[in-house]
């Protein structure tokens, strides 16, 4: 009956799809599900949404998407898969699927934790989902201090302390991240993202490498000089360790418009020479999408059949 309902939907997108391009967006695939990080697919989720692309898509890069649809020539029932950061799990765990599958990808990577030092965010969770630490001395970020007898508790702790540095300039929110953690003694768990060398791996699985700036700023808070500097050494970074063009895409840290970048900063990045940027607004592009203002779809609904529909949905309402 599932395959029936899946050729149902197939057949449905196959009919309004034409020129209407999904480009999915991930972070990471875990082993394993995390509590504290819901929204990731599993290795096993991971492989059964991959294969509804298989059977039922046209899976291209972006770059081969994008022309054809600046072309509208663009098939029915295309579909592109992006990945935001550049986590090792991009590398071991859902590059083995996507090239079993022949799907092909775009990584868009922050170079700055490339040499084993892992993002503020995922630096803060780990901390404070240790079960180690019960209690939290949050006064240098004015949050007061914790007691922490369940993991609702640690949630709401989490989603506190992220909001409260997320906006801070780079330098003051590294800054405060060290303090906080040197404050509880805790202690950091392995690298979580790829090296340069695992990188250059990467387009052996048919993965692209596409820039996101070098630090993972909120550009928006930024000058313009520095947001050039930010993205300059992003894109020197990764032609040094791959074979990415300099042409490459570019994904915006968080990804809104106006509280993550402005227009400045869209203009900057074609300036660049980079060839089109990918947002976190929700929606399907068109060829009358901005090239470098490009939604992306959701991909959280993690049964095959919902996922389905989920893609369906978005091209209806597009």
């Amino acid at each position: 009956m599932k395959t029936i309902a899946h050729k149902i939907v197939q057949g449905l997108s196959y009919l309004i799809s034409r020129n209407k391009l999904p480009i999915l967006i991930y972070h990471q695939v875990l082993a394993e599900p995390d509590p504290y990080r819901p929204n990731i697919p599993t290795e096993q989720q991971f492989f059964r949404q991959m294969s509804v692309l298989h059977r039922y898509y046209n899976p291209l890069s972006v770059v081969d998407a994008l022309a054809l649809l600046q072309k509208n020539a663009l098939p029915p029932n295309s579909i592109c898969v992006t990945f935001d950061d550049g986590y090792q799990n991009n590398l071991s765990l859902a590059a083995p699927i996507l090239n079993a599958l022949n799907i092909p990808a775009t990584v868009y990577v922050a170079t700055a934790f490339s040499g084993g030092k892992n993002m503020w965010n995922d630096r803060l969770i780990d901390f404070l989902v240790d079960e180690r630490h019960t209690e939290y001395d949050l006064s240098l970020i004015d949050g007061g201090t914790h007691v922490i007898i369940n993991h609702k508790q640690r949630h709401q702790l989490i989603d506190l302390v992220l909001s409260h540095i997320k906006y801070i300039p780079t330098a003051q929110r590294v800054e405060l991240v060290d303090a906080l953690l040197a404050r509880h003694n805790h202690q950091c768990v392995k690298a979580k993202m790829m090296s340069p060398a695992q990188l250059a791996t990467l387009r052996d699985y048919g993965i692209d490498v596409g820039a996101h700036t070098h630090d993972h700023p909120i550009l928006a808070v930024l000058p313009l000089a520095q947001q050039r500097i930010q993205l300059q050494k992003n894109i020197d970074c990764l032609c040094d360790w791959t074979e990415a063009d300099k042409e490459m895409g570019f994904a915006y840290p968080n990804g809104k418009f106006e509280h993550d970048f402005t227009q400045q900063t869209a203009d900057l990045v074609k300036d660049l020479g980079l060839s089109y940027a990918v947002t976190t607004h929700a929606g399907i592009c068109t060829p009358k999408s901005d090239l470098f203002q490009l939604p992306r779809a959701s991909s959280w609904e993690k049964r095959p059949l919902r996922f389905h529909l989920r893609l369906l949905l978005d091209i209806i309402r597009a």
